[in-house]
């Protein structure tokens, strides 16, 4: 569920087709989307199965939820269309996703995949002018790269 208005348009990002726009201002560490809602839950094991079957639903909306595993819907709406970026506009976290800067209304809505992929993803891929390939971190390592992210991000941010 996003908590901004937001839409779908030609990405900023080369190669990377259809992306996420706000369509409103934004501040500095307030909650974007809370991608746990209406998700069902699967183990990574089922996840990089699905993936190997071409379950588009899977492919399209599954993100790493916390540990080893993963959340992933039945339809695709407008969070399904947050690109990768590194930097990224959000955090993700368990679910959920902040606003990692004050995002302007038009800005693109990016996320660092390695916290949405498992480790060794059947979908990594290379990005970027050096081509660096983009995976998953380890549940663990996700789970502890991103709260430590977010304690930071929520110290600075100035939100209720």
């Amino acid at each position: 569920m996003l908590y901004i208005k937001t839409e779908i348009r030609e990405s900023l990002i080369p190669g990377a087709g259809e992306g996420l726009f706000s369509l409103e201002p934004v501040k500095k560490g307030r909650i974007i989307a809370n991608l746990a809602l209406s998700s069902r839950v699967m183990t990574e094991e089922e996840y990089q199965e699905e993936q190997r079957k071409g379950n588009k639903s899977v492919i399209q909306t599954a993100v790493r939820w916390v540990g080893n595993y993963f959340l992933y819907t039945d339809t695709i709406g407008n969070a399904d269309y947050i690109n990768h970026s590194s930097p990224a506009t959000l955090l993700y976290h368990c679910g959920i996703c902040f606003a990692r800067e004050d995002i302007k209304a038009g800005d693109e809505l990016t996320v660092d995949y390695r916290y949405f992929l498992a480790e060794n993803d059947v979908y990594s891929f290379s990005c970027g002018k050096g081509n660096h390939v983009v995976d998953g971190l380890s549940g663990r390592n996700a789970l502890l790269q991103s709260a430590r992210e977010l304690i930071s991000l929520l110290k600075e941010a100035d939100i209720q």
